[in-house]
Protein backbone atom coordinates (compact mmCIF):
# COMPACT_ATOMS: atom_id res chain seq x y z
CA UNK A 1 0.00 0.00 0.00
CA UNK A 2 1.28 3.46 -0.51
CA UNK A 3 2.55 5.06 2.01
CA UNK A 4 1.01 8.50 2.08
CA UNK A 5 -2.43 7.03 1.31
CA UNK A 6 -2.15 4.38 4.66
CA UNK A 7 -1.03 7.91 6.55
CA UNK A 8 -3.82 10.06 5.35
CA UNK A 9 -6.54 7.11 6.10
CA UNK A 10 -4.34 7.16 9.81
CA UNK A 11 -4.68 10.92 9.97
CA UNK A 12 -8.56 10.67 9.17
CA UNK A 13 -9.69 8.03 11.49
CA UNK A 14 -7.57 9.14 14.34
CA UNK A 15 -9.73 12.73 13.64
CA UNK A 16 -12.71 10.72 13.57
CA UNK A 17 -11.71 8.46 16.80
CA UNK A 18 -10.90 11.86 19.13
CA UNK A 19 -14.30 13.82 17.55
CA UNK A 20 -16.68 11.21 18.32
CA UNK A 21 -15.47 10.24 21.51
CA UNK A 22 -15.68 13.75 22.62
CA UNK A 23 -19.01 13.87 21.29
CA UNK A 24 -19.99 11.00 22.89
CA UNK A 25 -19.02 11.77 26.33
CA UNK A 26 -20.65 15.15 26.39
CA UNK A 27 -23.68 13.27 24.69
CA UNK A 28 -24.03 10.74 27.69
CA UNK A 29 -23.64 13.02 30.53
CA UNK A 30 -26.26 15.85 29.40
CA UNK A 31 -28.50 12.88 28.19
CA UNK A 32 -28.53 10.72 31.24
CA UNK A 33 -29.27 14.59 33.28
CA UNK A 34 -32.02 15.84 31.10
CA UNK A 35 -32.98 11.86 30.71
CA UNK A 36 -33.37 12.10 27.26
CA UNK A 37 -33.26 8.60 25.32
CA UNK A 38 -32.90 9.91 21.74
CA UNK A 39 -29.69 12.43 23.06
CA UNK A 40 -28.23 8.90 24.85
CA UNK A 41 -29.12 7.10 21.77
CA UNK A 42 -27.17 9.74 19.67
CA UNK A 43 -24.04 9.25 22.61
CA UNK A 44 -24.30 5.66 21.39
CA UNK A 45 -23.73 6.00 17.90
CA UNK A 46 -21.17 8.26 18.50
CA UNK A 47 -19.09 6.41 20.11
CA UNK A 48 -20.09 3.26 17.68
CA UNK A 49 -18.47 5.86 14.96
CA UNK A 50 -14.77 5.82 16.94
CA UNK A 51 -15.04 2.05 16.82
CA UNK A 52 -15.49 2.33 13.70
CA UNK A 53 -12.44 4.68 13.36
CA UNK A 54 -10.40 2.12 15.23
CA UNK A 55 -11.44 -0.52 13.00
CA UNK A 56 -10.56 0.98 9.96
CA UNK A 57 -6.91 1.58 11.55
CA UNK A 58 -6.37 -1.66 12.10
CA UNK A 59 -7.90 -2.82 8.64
CA UNK A 60 -5.69 -0.15 7.25
CA UNK A 61 -2.47 -1.64 8.86
CA UNK A 62 -3.78 -5.23 7.81
CA UNK A 63 -3.86 -4.57 4.46
CA UNK A 64 -0.93 -2.39 3.95
CA UNK A 65 1.49 -5.35 4.88
CA UNK A 66 3.75 -6.91 2.36
CA UNK A 67 2.70 -9.58 -0.17
CA UNK A 68 3.74 -13.32 0.03
CA UNK A 69 3.87 -16.34 -1.04
CA UNK A 70 0.79 -17.41 -0.07
CA UNK A 71 -0.87 -13.92 -0.98
CA UNK A 72 0.88 -12.51 -3.79
CA UNK A 73 -1.43 -10.15 -4.82
CA UNK A 74 -1.10 -8.61 -0.69
CA UNK A 75 -4.01 -7.94 2.03
CA UNK A 76 -5.45 -5.04 0.02
CA UNK A 77 -9.35 -6.86 -0.04
CA UNK A 78 -8.91 -6.61 4.37
CA UNK A 79 -10.29 -3.10 3.62
CA UNK A 80 -13.21 -4.59 2.39
CA UNK A 81 -13.58 -6.63 5.98
CA UNK A 82 -13.05 -3.46 7.78
CA UNK A 83 -15.77 -1.80 5.71
CA UNK A 84 -18.25 -4.92 6.46
CA UNK A 85 -16.95 -5.17 10.17
CA UNK A 86 -18.49 -1.40 10.40
CA UNK A 87 -21.23 -1.98 8.85
CA UNK A 88 -22.31 -4.61 11.33
CA UNK A 89 -21.52 -2.93 14.58
CA UNK A 90 -23.33 0.37 12.92
CA UNK A 91 -26.29 -2.14 12.17
CA UNK A 92 -26.08 -3.65 15.61
CA UNK A 93 -26.08 -0.83 17.10
CA UNK A 94 -28.55 0.53 15.48
CA UNK A 95 -31.02 -2.61 16.61
CA UNK A 96 -30.44 -2.22 20.29
CA UNK A 97 -30.82 1.83 20.24
CA UNK A 98 -33.92 1.10 18.48
CA UNK A 99 -35.20 -1.51 21.41
CA UNK A 100 -34.41 1.03 24.35
CA UNK A 101 -36.79 3.82 22.03
CA UNK A 102 -39.24 1.49 22.17
CA UNK A 103 -38.96 0.87 25.95
CA UNK A 104 -39.25 4.72 25.99
CA UNK A 105 -42.09 4.77 23.83
CA UNK A 106 -43.90 2.46 26.30
CA UNK A 107 -42.73 3.96 29.43
CA UNK A 108 -41.89 7.19 29.05
CA UNK A 109 -39.43 8.65 31.39
CA UNK A 110 -39.38 12.52 32.87
CA UNK A 111 -37.25 14.45 30.14
CA UNK A 112 -35.75 18.27 30.97
CA UNK A 113 -33.72 19.76 28.52
CA UNK A 114 -31.75 22.69 29.55
CA UNK A 115 -30.26 25.49 27.44
CA UNK A 116 -26.44 24.10 27.97
CA UNK A 117 -27.96 20.79 26.19
CA UNK A 118 -29.44 22.47 23.60
CA UNK A 119 -26.31 24.35 22.61
CA UNK A 120 -24.33 20.52 23.12
CA UNK A 121 -27.10 19.09 20.28
CA UNK A 122 -25.84 22.51 18.01
CA UNK A 123 -22.08 21.94 18.81
CA UNK A 124 -22.08 18.72 17.54
CA UNK A 125 -24.35 18.90 14.60
CA UNK A 126 -21.43 21.51 13.34
CA UNK A 127 -18.54 19.16 14.41
CA UNK A 128 -20.09 15.71 12.64
CA UNK A 129 -20.94 18.11 9.56
CA UNK A 130 -16.96 19.25 8.97
CA UNK A 131 -16.09 15.66 10.14
CA UNK A 132 -18.49 14.25 7.75
CA UNK A 133 -16.70 16.12 4.76
CA UNK A 134 -13.54 16.24 5.88
CA UNK A 135 -13.66 12.07 6.05
CA UNK A 136 -15.57 11.60 2.97
CA UNK A 137 -13.12 13.74 0.80
CA UNK A 138 -9.83 11.92 2.02
CA UNK A 139 -12.15 8.43 1.10
CA UNK A 140 -12.92 9.49 -2.09
CA UNK A 141 -9.23 11.04 -2.42
CA UNK A 142 -7.42 7.79 -1.58
CA UNK A 143 -9.89 5.10 -2.55
CA UNK A 144 -11.20 4.05 0.99
CA UNK A 145 -14.50 2.61 1.36
CA UNK A 146 -14.53 2.52 4.64
CA UNK A 147 -13.91 6.32 4.95
CA UNK A 148 -16.12 7.22 2.53
CA UNK A 149 -18.65 5.21 5.00
CA UNK A 150 -17.67 6.98 8.03
CA UNK A 151 -17.47 9.96 6.54
CA UNK A 152 -21.55 9.26 4.64
CA UNK A 153 -21.92 8.43 8.63
CA UNK A 154 -20.86 11.61 10.03
CA UNK A 155 -22.85 13.91 8.02
CA UNK A 156 -26.16 11.42 8.95
CA UNK A 157 -25.71 11.69 12.16
CA UNK A 158 -25.59 15.66 12.13
CA UNK A 159 -29.26 14.76 10.64
CA UNK A 160 -29.70 12.49 13.53
CA UNK A 161 -28.63 14.86 16.00
CA UNK A 162 -31.56 17.59 14.06
CA UNK A 163 -34.13 15.21 15.17
CA UNK A 164 -32.69 15.65 18.73
CA UNK A 165 -32.84 19.23 18.38
CA UNK A 166 -36.28 19.43 17.26
CA UNK A 167 -37.10 17.30 19.92
CA UNK A 168 -35.79 19.17 22.71
CA UNK A 169 -37.45 22.33 21.12
CA UNK A 170 -40.45 21.21 20.92
CA UNK A 171 -39.96 20.11 24.72
CA UNK A 172 -38.94 23.67 25.91
CA UNK A 173 -41.68 25.08 23.69
CA UNK A 174 -44.99 23.48 24.37
CA UNK A 175 -43.60 20.81 27.48
CA UNK A 176 -44.72 17.59 24.84
CA UNK A 177 -42.50 15.23 24.83
CA UNK A 178 -41.52 12.82 21.80
CA UNK A 179 -38.15 11.91 22.81
CA UNK A 180 -38.71 8.31 22.77
CA UNK A 181 -40.44 8.18 18.88
CA UNK A 182 -37.28 10.82 18.20
CA UNK A 183 -35.24 7.67 19.63
CA UNK A 184 -36.34 5.01 17.28
CA UNK A 185 -36.55 7.80 14.14
CA UNK A 186 -32.58 7.66 15.14
CA UNK A 187 -32.27 4.31 15.42
CA UNK A 188 -34.10 3.40 12.12
CA UNK A 189 -31.71 6.04 10.63
CA UNK A 190 -28.71 4.18 11.84
CA UNK A 191 -29.80 0.69 10.82
CA UNK A 192 -30.33 1.93 7.62
CA UNK A 193 -26.86 3.55 7.06
CA UNK A 194 -25.33 -0.10 8.24
CA UNK A 195 -27.21 -2.34 5.89
CA UNK A 196 -25.96 0.00 2.98
CA UNK A 197 -22.60 -0.17 4.28
CA UNK A 198 -23.10 -3.87 4.18
CA UNK A 199 -24.89 -4.15 0.73
CA UNK A 200 -21.81 -2.10 -0.62
CA UNK A 201 -19.22 -3.68 0.70
CA UNK A 202 -20.45 -7.17 0.10
CA UNK A 203 -21.26 -6.54 -3.50
CA UNK A 204 -17.63 -5.56 -3.95
CA UNK A 205 -16.50 -8.50 -2.61
CA UNK A 206 -18.75 -10.65 -4.70
CA UNK A 207 -17.22 -8.94 -7.75
CA UNK A 208 -18.56 -6.04 -9.39
CA UNK A 209 -18.52 -4.56 -12.92
CA UNK A 210 -15.31 -2.75 -13.31
CA UNK A 211 -15.47 1.13 -12.46
CA UNK A 212 -16.96 3.00 -15.82
CA UNK A 213 -14.27 5.67 -16.26
CA UNK A 214 -11.47 2.88 -15.49
CA UNK A 215 -12.59 0.92 -17.83
CA UNK A 216 -13.48 3.36 -21.12
CA UNK A 217 -10.09 4.87 -20.35
CA UNK A 218 -8.17 1.31 -20.98
CA UNK A 219 -10.21 0.77 -23.98
CA UNK A 220 -9.71 4.46 -25.29
CA UNK A 221 -5.81 3.65 -24.55
CA UNK A 222 -5.57 0.35 -26.78
CA UNK A 223 -7.77 2.24 -29.55
CA UNK A 224 -5.17 5.07 -29.65
CA UNK A 225 -2.11 2.44 -30.60
CA UNK A 226 -1.91 2.38 -34.42
CA UNK A 227 -1.76 -1.55 -35.44
CA UNK A 228 -3.69 -2.77 -32.92
CA UNK A 229 -7.25 -4.04 -33.76
CA UNK A 230 -10.53 -3.46 -31.51
CA UNK A 231 -10.11 -4.14 -27.80
CA UNK A 232 -12.56 -6.86 -26.21
CA UNK A 233 -13.55 -8.86 -23.23
CA UNK A 234 -12.31 -6.11 -20.78
CA UNK A 235 -12.31 -7.75 -17.17
CA UNK A 236 -10.69 -5.75 -14.36
CA UNK A 237 -9.66 -7.94 -10.45
CA UNK A 238 -9.49 -5.82 -7.68
CA UNK A 239 -7.44 -7.19 -4.40
CA UNK A 240 -7.96 -3.80 -2.63
CA UNK A 241 -8.52 -0.19 -3.55
CA UNK A 242 -4.63 0.15 -4.64
CA UNK A 243 -4.10 -3.56 -6.06
CA UNK A 244 -5.53 -4.43 -9.60
CA UNK A 245 -4.75 -6.43 -12.15
CA UNK A 246 -6.33 -7.00 -15.81
CA UNK A 247 -7.30 -9.09 -19.08
CA UNK A 248 -8.12 -7.51 -22.95
CA UNK A 249 -7.76 -9.48 -26.13
CA UNK A 250 -7.31 -7.34 -29.05
CA UNK A 251 -8.54 -8.46 -32.34
CA UNK A 252 -5.13 -8.93 -34.81
CA UNK A 253 -4.68 -8.97 -38.12
CA UNK A 254 -4.04 -12.44 -38.50
CA UNK A 255 -0.97 -12.22 -40.82
CA UNK A 256 0.64 -9.89 -38.98
CA UNK A 257 3.72 -11.58 -36.55
CA UNK A 258 4.53 -11.49 -32.95
CA UNK A 259 7.62 -9.64 -33.87
CA UNK A 260 5.31 -6.77 -34.93
CA UNK A 261 2.86 -7.25 -32.65
CA UNK A 262 4.94 -7.77 -29.01
CA UNK A 263 6.15 -4.31 -29.13
CA UNK A 264 2.38 -2.56 -29.39
CA UNK A 265 1.09 -4.87 -26.89
CA UNK A 266 4.03 -4.29 -24.64
CA UNK A 267 3.08 -0.53 -25.07
CA UNK A 268 -0.27 -0.61 -24.35
CA UNK A 269 0.49 -2.70 -21.05
CA UNK A 270 3.22 0.56 -19.83
CA UNK A 271 0.40 2.95 -20.76
CA UNK A 272 -2.36 1.20 -19.19
CA UNK A 273 -0.08 0.80 -15.60
CA UNK A 274 1.12 3.95 -15.57
CA UNK A 275 -2.19 5.49 -15.77
CA UNK A 276 -4.19 3.39 -14.29
CA UNK A 277 -2.20 1.24 -11.98
CA UNK A 278 -3.47 -1.71 -13.36
CA UNK A 279 -1.17 -4.80 -14.43
CA UNK A 280 -3.00 -6.04 -17.71
CA UNK A 281 -2.60 -9.25 -19.66
CA UNK A 282 -3.39 -8.83 -23.04
CA UNK A 283 -4.58 -12.16 -25.46
CA UNK A 284 -5.99 -11.86 -28.71
CA UNK A 285 -8.40 -12.57 -31.54
CA UNK A 286 -6.81 -13.58 -34.92
CA UNK A 287 -9.44 -11.95 -37.73
CA UNK A 288 -9.43 -11.51 -41.46
CA UNK A 289 -11.42 -9.02 -42.00
CA UNK A 290 -10.28 -8.32 -45.50
CA UNK A 291 -11.34 -12.00 -47.12
CA UNK A 292 -14.70 -11.88 -48.87
CA UNK A 293 -16.10 -14.82 -46.53
CA UNK A 294 -14.90 -12.79 -43.60
CA UNK A 295 -17.17 -9.71 -45.19
CA UNK A 296 -19.55 -11.68 -45.93
CA UNK A 297 -20.12 -13.34 -41.99
CA UNK A 298 -19.47 -9.80 -41.11
CA UNK A 299 -22.93 -8.58 -42.66
CA UNK A 300 -24.78 -11.67 -41.79
CA UNK A 301 -23.78 -10.65 -38.07
CA UNK A 302 -24.57 -7.17 -38.56
CA UNK A 303 -28.30 -8.49 -39.81
CA UNK A 304 -28.60 -10.33 -36.01
CA UNK A 305 -27.80 -7.71 -34.33
CA UNK A 306 -30.10 -5.49 -35.65
CA UNK A 307 -32.54 -8.18 -35.61
CA UNK A 308 -31.54 -8.97 -31.79
CA UNK A 309 -30.82 -5.08 -30.65
CA UNK A 310 -32.20 -5.60 -27.31
CA UNK A 311 -30.40 -8.72 -26.66
CA UNK A 312 -26.78 -8.26 -28.69
CA UNK A 313 -24.58 -5.37 -27.67
CA UNK A 314 -22.11 -6.47 -30.39
CA UNK A 315 -19.90 -9.40 -32.02
CA UNK A 316 -15.84 -9.80 -32.18
CA UNK A 317 -13.33 -12.10 -32.99
CA UNK A 318 -14.96 -12.76 -36.94
CA UNK A 319 -12.72 -15.03 -38.75
CA UNK A 320 -13.51 -17.61 -41.74
CA UNK A 321 -11.14 -20.18 -42.88
CA UNK A 322 -12.09 -21.45 -46.54
CA UNK A 323 -9.28 -23.88 -46.32
CA UNK A 324 -10.19 -25.64 -43.49
CA UNK A 325 -14.36 -24.76 -44.06
CA UNK A 326 -14.12 -23.18 -40.21
CA UNK A 327 -16.02 -20.15 -39.01
CA UNK A 328 -15.38 -18.23 -35.39
CA UNK A 329 -16.94 -15.34 -33.78
CA UNK A 330 -17.94 -13.99 -30.29
CA UNK A 331 -21.57 -12.60 -29.54
CA UNK A 332 -21.28 -10.08 -26.81
CA UNK A 333 -25.04 -11.03 -25.19
CA UNK A 334 -27.11 -8.91 -22.44
CA UNK A 335 -27.64 -10.24 -19.34
CA UNK A 336 -31.33 -11.29 -18.99
CA UNK A 337 -32.03 -12.52 -22.27
CA UNK A 338 -31.95 -16.35 -22.59
CA UNK A 339 -28.26 -16.61 -24.06
CA UNK A 340 -27.74 -19.84 -25.13
CA UNK A 341 -30.98 -19.51 -27.03
CA UNK A 342 -29.97 -16.61 -29.10
CA UNK A 343 -26.66 -18.16 -29.81
CA UNK A 344 -27.75 -20.85 -31.01
CA UNK A 345 -30.20 -19.23 -33.79
CA UNK A 346 -28.08 -16.88 -34.85
CA UNK A 347 -25.47 -19.47 -35.19
CA UNK A 348 -27.88 -21.56 -36.90
CA UNK A 349 -28.48 -18.29 -39.69
CA UNK A 350 -24.81 -18.09 -39.94
CA UNK A 351 -24.77 -22.28 -41.06
CA UNK A 352 -27.30 -21.37 -43.61
CA UNK A 353 -25.44 -19.34 -45.21
CA UNK A 354 -22.14 -21.09 -45.09
CA UNK A 355 -23.35 -25.16 -45.12
CA UNK A 356 -19.62 -26.49 -45.45
CA UNK A 357 -18.47 -24.89 -42.78
CA UNK A 358 -18.32 -25.66 -38.72
CA UNK A 359 -19.53 -22.93 -36.92
CA UNK A 360 -18.09 -22.02 -33.58
CA UNK A 361 -20.46 -19.21 -32.00
CA UNK A 362 -18.76 -18.37 -28.32
CA UNK A 363 -20.90 -16.14 -26.19
CA UNK A 364 -19.20 -12.86 -24.45
CA UNK A 365 -20.75 -10.94 -21.48
CA UNK A 366 -20.02 -7.36 -21.19
CA UNK A 367 -17.99 -7.03 -18.10
CA UNK A 368 -16.78 -3.66 -18.20
CA UNK A 369 -18.31 -0.12 -20.31
CA UNK A 370 -16.52 0.81 -23.31
CA UNK A 371 -16.19 -2.19 -25.30
CA UNK A 372 -18.67 -1.07 -28.26
CA UNK A 373 -18.66 2.87 -28.01
CA UNK A 374 -22.26 3.51 -29.72
CA UNK A 375 -23.42 1.10 -26.70
CA UNK A 376 -23.83 0.30 -23.19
Amino acid sequence: MDSERESRILRASSAGIAVNLLLGVLKVVFGLIAGSVALVSDAVNNITDSSSSLITIIGTKLAGRDATQKHPFGFGRIEYLTSMIIGIIVTITGIETFISAVKGIIEPGEVDYSAATVIVIIATMAAKIVLGFYTERVGRQVNSDALKASGADSKNDALISLVTLISAFIFLFTGFSIDGWAGAFIAIFVIKTGIEVLKDTLSKILGEKADSELAEGIYNEARSIEGLGDPHDLVIHAYGPSVMTGSVNIELDADKTIEEVYPLVRKLQMRVYEKYSVALSVGFYAVNSSAPSAMRLTSILESEKGKHSEEIAGFHGVFADDVNKYITFDLTIRFGFDRRKICDEVAADVKSEFPDYLISANIDSIFSDGEYPDRK
